[in-house]
């Protein structure tokens, strides 16, 4: 194999690896933004629309309509900690956390969904279960 073969291999390798820690990164992002309560900065996570599930309720919104749900709850639920218990992905790429968001109005099991798009993720589902 030539030099300029195996400078391009490497060049790949390389990126494919920065892509993956700038997309780990953003989900690391997305518990970060619970944990501060900040809606405008999870809303840029999302893409289309957003299931979101707070305690009973349940509906599906477009991104702004998402950000104001979570805003509100964001209000009147103001985070203490935000601690993630458990992690996953899927062979195809989605990623899941589930964790513990302590508020000033009570405890929540916090579920977050999202998927992998250019190099990112994108919000699918979050979802506040009273605890």
């Amino acid at each position: 194999m030539s030099s300029f073969a195996k400078s391009i291999l490497i060049s790949l390798f390389m990126i494919t690896l920065m892509c993956g820690h700038v997309a780990a990164q953003s989900f690391d992002n997305i518990a970060a933004d619970i944990r501060k309560g900040d809606a405008p900065s999870m809303a840029k996570y999302f893409t289309g629309n957003v299931e979101i599930s707070i305690k009973d309720a349940q509906n599906s919104y477009s991104k702004s309509q998402a950000e104001a749900v979570l805003k509100n709850f964001f209000s009147v639920h103001a985070p203490k900690s935000f601690t993630i218990v458990h992690q996953g992905q899927s062979p195809e790429g989605a990623k899941y956390f589930i964790g513990t968001l302590s508020t000033s109005a009570g405890t929540y099991r916090t579920y977050v969904y999202a998927k992998q798009v250019n190099n990112a993720f994108s919000i699918q589902e979050v979802r506040f279960e009273a605890q």
